[in-house]
C-alpha cells in the first residue's frame, strides 16, 4: 500500500468516527458523459497521467467529498470520460485551448482530474511537470507532484473537518454531488447504484453541440464513425447498454421528463 493510500483510507476512517460519513461518495469508473463537438474523438491524456496518481485511482478510485452542494472546498475526482472533456477546456498560461485534429483524439497539455467547480473549470489538472491549480479554465499554479499535492490536500481537508462540528452539521440535500458531477453526466447514477458497462458499450459515445435549446446530438464509435449524425433529433439522450439507449425524441408533445423511446445504434427506432 502506498503512502498515500494509506492516508486516503486513514482519512476515511477518521470522517466516519466523526459522523461526516455522508460527506464522501465515489463514482464509478465508467461515467458516461457526452463528449463535445469540437472534440468528438475525446482526449489523449495517458501522458500526463503519473505514476503516483495511477495508482491512487487504481486502489482507491475517483472520490467526491462535499458537506454542502456547490462546496467548492469539497472535491471531484473525474472518471476517465469527464476527464477528457473537461481536459479539453483548460487553456495553457498562452490563453490556448487545445487544438483538434481531425479524426484524433485531441492532445491535451493538462489532465483536469478533479473539479471544485465543474461548471466553471475549477480545480486540479496534471501535466507532465505535476499537479496544477486550474482557475476558470487556466492553468495557474504549479503545486508539485501528485503525492504531495494530495497530502496537503487531505490535511488541509482534516483541519476543516476538525472545525465543522457534526451536532450543528447534517446532511444536507446534494451532498453526494456537490459539483453536480453525477448530475452532469449522462446517467446520473452514482457508484453502486448501476451495473457496469460492457466493452461494446464504451464503444459508442454520444457527442453533445450547447448552442441552443434543445442540444444537437450524434454518436460516434470507437472507430471513429458517426452512427449518428449531429443533429436536433434528440433533447435527451442516455448511455447505450446492449446495443439499446433511451432517447427523448424532439417531436411535438415532449418536454425534457419524456416520454423515452428505445433506438438502436443507427438510431433506429426499436418496437415499431
Amino acid at each position: 500500500m502506498t503512502e498515500i493510500v494509506s492516508r486516503w483510507r486513514e482519512f476515511e476512517k477518521m470522517l466516519a468516527a466523526e459522523g461526516f460519513g455522508w460527506a464522501l461518495a465515489y463514482a464509478p469508473a465508467d461515467l458516461r458523459h457526452a463528449r463535445s463537438a469540437d472534440h468528438p474523438h475525446g482526449a489523449r491524456l495517458d501522458h500526463l497521467l503519473s505514476a503516483d496518481y495511477r495508482a491512487f485511482v487504481a486502489e482507491i478510485g475517483y472520490p467526491v467529498i462535499g458537506f454542502s452542494c456547490y462546496d467548492r472546498e469539497g472535491i471531484s475526482f473525474l472518471p476517465p470520460e469527464p476527464m477528457a472533456v473537461l481536459s479539453t477546456m483548460v487553456v495553457d498560461l498562452d490563453g490556448r485551448f487545445p487544438e483538434a485534429v481531425e479524426g484524433e483524439p485531441t492532445t491535451c497539455p493538462h489532465a483536469f482530474f478533479a473539479g471544485t467547480d465543474l461548471s466553471d473549470i475549477c480545480g486540479y489538472a496534471l501535466a507532465e511537470d505535476g499537479v496544477w491549480l486550474v482557475e476558470d479554465s487556466l492553468a495557474v499554479t504549479h503545486l508539485g507532484s501528485f503525492t504531495k499535492w494530495l497530502l496537503g490536500f487531505l490535511a488541509d481537508q482534516e483541519e476543516r473537518v476538525a472545525g465543522l462540528g457534526a451536532e450543528e452539521f447534517t446532511e444536507p440535500d446534494r451532498a453526494a454531488d456537490p459539483h453536480r458531477l453525477f448530475d452532469y453526466s449522462l446517467s446520473g447514477f452514482a457508484a453502486g447504484e448501476q451495473s457496469p458497462y460492457s466493452a461494446a458499450d464504451l464503444e459508442l459515445s454520444w457527442v453533445e453541440q450547447q448552442a441552443d435549446n434543445p442540444y444537437s446530438y450524434g454518436l460516434i464509435d470507437a472507430e471513429g464513425r458517426w452512427r449518428i449524425p449531429m443533429g436536433k433529433q434528440y433533447v435527451r439522450v442516455r448511455p447505450f447498454r446492449d446495443e439499446t439507449a433511451e432517447v427523448i425524441l424532439n417531436v411535438p408533445g415532449s418536454t425534457y421528463a419524456g416520454p423515452w423511446t428505445r433506438i438502436d445504434p443507427d438510431g433506429r427506432i426499436i418496437g415499431i
